[in-house]
Protein backbone atom coordinates (compact mmCIF):
# COMPACT_ATOMS: atom_id res chain seq x y z
CA UNK A 1 0.00 0.00 0.00
CA UNK A 2 1.16 3.29 -1.36
CA UNK A 3 1.69 5.95 1.86
CA UNK A 4 4.74 8.17 0.48
CA UNK A 5 2.41 11.56 -0.11
CA UNK A 6 4.43 11.95 -3.32
CA UNK A 7 2.79 8.72 -4.73
CA UNK A 8 -0.25 9.58 -3.57
CA UNK A 9 0.02 12.80 -5.21
CA UNK A 10 1.24 11.20 -8.34
CA UNK A 11 -2.05 9.16 -8.30
CA UNK A 12 -4.79 11.59 -7.24
CA UNK A 13 -3.87 13.78 -9.92
CA UNK A 14 -4.80 12.36 -13.08
CA UNK A 15 -8.10 11.11 -10.81
CA UNK A 16 -8.86 14.48 -10.08
CA UNK A 17 -8.09 16.11 -13.21
CA UNK A 18 -10.99 13.38 -14.95
CA UNK A 19 -13.63 13.82 -12.49
CA UNK A 20 -13.60 17.08 -10.79
CA UNK A 21 -16.04 16.06 -8.06
CA UNK A 22 -14.52 12.82 -6.84
CA UNK A 23 -14.78 12.48 -3.20
CA UNK A 24 -11.89 11.48 -0.79
CA UNK A 25 -13.25 7.74 -0.89
CA UNK A 26 -12.95 7.74 -4.90
CA UNK A 27 -9.45 9.42 -4.93
CA UNK A 28 -8.01 7.06 -2.08
CA UNK A 29 -9.58 3.95 -4.40
CA UNK A 30 -7.76 4.67 -7.38
CA UNK A 31 -4.86 5.72 -5.89
CA UNK A 32 -4.65 2.31 -3.97
CA UNK A 33 -4.93 3.78 -0.46
CA UNK A 34 -7.08 3.49 2.33
CA UNK A 35 -9.36 6.52 2.63
CA UNK A 36 -7.71 6.54 6.53
CA UNK A 37 -4.45 6.49 4.64
CA UNK A 38 -5.54 9.44 2.42
CA UNK A 39 -6.98 11.71 5.30
CA UNK A 40 -4.01 10.66 7.28
CA UNK A 41 -1.81 12.52 5.15
CA UNK A 42 -4.55 15.22 3.86
CA UNK A 43 -6.80 15.36 6.42
CA UNK A 44 -9.34 17.83 3.97
CA UNK A 45 -10.42 17.99 0.36
CA UNK A 46 -8.80 21.08 0.27
CA UNK A 47 -5.50 19.78 1.52
CA UNK A 48 -5.29 17.31 -0.92
CA UNK A 49 -5.94 19.57 -3.76
CA UNK A 50 -3.35 22.15 -2.53
CA UNK A 51 -1.08 19.85 -2.18
CA UNK A 52 -1.23 18.72 -5.86
CA UNK A 53 -1.15 22.12 -7.02
CA UNK A 54 2.20 22.56 -4.82
CA UNK A 55 3.22 19.34 -6.68
CA UNK A 56 2.49 20.66 -10.49
CA UNK A 57 3.98 24.01 -9.87
CA UNK A 58 7.61 22.15 -8.42
CA UNK A 59 7.47 19.72 -11.24
CA UNK A 60 7.17 22.84 -13.94
CA UNK A 61 9.73 24.53 -11.83
CA UNK A 62 12.00 21.84 -12.71
CA UNK A 63 11.26 21.53 -15.59
CA UNK A 64 11.83 24.97 -16.76
CA UNK A 65 15.19 25.32 -14.69
CA UNK A 66 16.42 22.37 -17.12
CA UNK A 67 14.78 24.33 -19.97
CA UNK A 68 16.84 27.28 -19.25
CA UNK A 69 20.03 25.82 -18.58
CA UNK A 70 19.60 23.88 -22.31
CA UNK A 71 21.00 25.28 -25.10
CA UNK A 72 18.65 26.82 -27.29
CA UNK A 73 18.33 23.37 -29.51
CA UNK A 74 17.93 21.07 -26.65
CA UNK A 75 14.73 23.62 -24.83
CA UNK A 76 11.78 22.44 -27.22
CA UNK A 77 13.17 18.71 -26.57
CA UNK A 78 13.44 19.30 -23.07
CA UNK A 79 10.01 21.29 -22.57
CA UNK A 80 8.05 18.54 -24.42
CA UNK A 81 9.64 15.62 -22.89
CA UNK A 82 8.42 16.75 -19.75
CA UNK A 83 5.07 18.15 -20.71
CA UNK A 84 3.13 16.58 -17.83
CA UNK A 85 3.05 19.01 -15.49
CA UNK A 86 2.75 21.96 -17.65
CA UNK A 87 -0.95 19.91 -18.78
CA UNK A 88 -1.51 19.53 -15.13
CA UNK A 89 -0.98 23.05 -14.79
CA UNK A 90 -3.80 23.99 -17.43
CA UNK A 91 -6.01 21.36 -16.36
CA UNK A 92 -6.20 21.24 -12.41
CA UNK A 93 -4.22 25.01 -11.13
CA UNK A 94 -5.84 27.32 -13.16
CA UNK A 95 -9.50 26.21 -12.91
CA UNK A 96 -9.69 24.20 -9.36
CA UNK A 97 -11.43 26.00 -6.72
CA UNK A 98 -9.58 24.94 -3.87
CA UNK A 99 -6.21 25.95 -5.51
CA UNK A 100 -8.09 29.99 -7.18
CA UNK A 101 -8.39 30.84 -3.41
CA UNK A 102 -4.59 30.42 -3.10
CA UNK A 103 -2.81 33.70 -4.05
CA UNK A 104 0.59 32.09 -3.75
CA UNK A 105 -0.41 29.23 -5.73
CA UNK A 106 -1.50 31.86 -8.06
CA UNK A 107 1.57 33.88 -8.30
CA UNK A 108 3.58 30.79 -8.81
CA UNK A 109 1.45 29.51 -11.57
CA UNK A 110 1.68 33.00 -13.33
CA UNK A 111 5.42 33.07 -13.64
CA UNK A 112 5.75 29.36 -14.55
CA UNK A 113 3.78 30.58 -17.41
CA UNK A 114 6.15 33.51 -18.03
CA UNK A 115 9.28 31.78 -17.57
CA UNK A 116 7.43 29.88 -20.26
CA UNK A 117 6.82 32.60 -22.54
CA UNK A 118 10.45 33.86 -22.32
CA UNK A 119 11.72 30.27 -23.58
CA UNK A 120 9.60 30.68 -26.87
CA UNK A 121 10.60 34.18 -26.85
CA UNK A 122 14.27 33.01 -26.66
CA UNK A 123 13.66 30.23 -29.43
CA UNK A 124 12.20 33.03 -31.82
CA UNK A 125 15.08 35.31 -31.09
CA UNK A 126 17.55 32.12 -32.14
CA UNK A 127 15.39 31.90 -35.52
CA UNK A 128 14.33 28.29 -34.09
CA UNK A 129 10.87 29.45 -33.66
CA UNK A 130 8.43 31.63 -36.13
CA UNK A 131 8.71 35.45 -35.23
CA UNK A 132 5.12 36.24 -36.62
CA UNK A 133 3.30 34.53 -33.76
CA UNK A 134 3.40 36.15 -30.15
CA UNK A 135 5.97 34.67 -27.69
CA UNK A 136 2.68 33.94 -25.31
CA UNK A 137 0.65 32.35 -28.17
CA UNK A 138 3.51 29.69 -28.98
CA UNK A 139 3.68 28.86 -25.18
CA UNK A 140 0.00 28.46 -24.72
CA UNK A 141 -0.32 26.60 -27.57
CA UNK A 142 2.19 24.61 -25.86
CA UNK A 143 0.46 24.14 -22.84
CA UNK A 144 -2.99 23.27 -24.58
CA UNK A 145 -1.51 20.30 -26.81
CA UNK A 146 0.02 19.29 -23.67
CA UNK A 147 -2.84 19.02 -21.61
CA UNK A 148 -4.76 17.66 -24.70
CA UNK A 149 -1.92 15.24 -25.26
CA UNK A 150 -1.65 13.90 -21.35
CA UNK A 151 -5.64 13.57 -21.34
CA UNK A 152 -5.20 11.23 -24.28
CA UNK A 153 -3.00 9.04 -22.40
CA UNK A 154 -4.90 9.26 -19.60
CA UNK A 155 -7.75 7.76 -21.43
CA UNK A 156 -5.86 5.36 -23.39
CA UNK A 157 -6.37 6.65 -26.74
CA UNK A 158 -2.37 7.85 -27.14
CA UNK A 159 0.71 6.06 -26.01
CA UNK A 160 2.78 7.89 -23.53
CA UNK A 161 5.70 7.50 -25.62
CA UNK A 162 4.10 9.06 -28.74
CA UNK A 163 2.68 12.12 -26.71
CA UNK A 164 6.04 14.42 -26.90
CA UNK A 165 6.31 13.32 -30.75
CA UNK A 166 2.91 14.51 -31.59
CA UNK A 167 3.71 17.46 -29.15
CA UNK A 168 6.60 18.53 -30.91
CA UNK A 169 5.54 17.71 -34.68
CA UNK A 170 2.33 19.88 -34.30
CA UNK A 171 3.73 22.88 -32.55
CA UNK A 172 6.70 22.89 -34.90
CA UNK A 173 4.84 21.98 -37.99
CA UNK A 174 0.93 22.31 -37.44
CA UNK A 175 -1.51 19.98 -38.72
CA UNK A 176 -1.59 20.64 -42.82
CA UNK A 177 -0.47 17.96 -44.82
Amino acid sequence: MRTDATEVLDSAIPVLAKDRAASMQVIAKRAGISRATLVRLFPTRQHLVQAMAAKILDDCDRALSCAEADTMQQVLATLVAEYPPFAQLWNLVYVEPDVLGVPEASTRADAIFDRTVKLFKRGQSAGLLRNDMPATWLASTFCGLAETAWELTLEGNMGPRQAPDFITAILLHGAAA
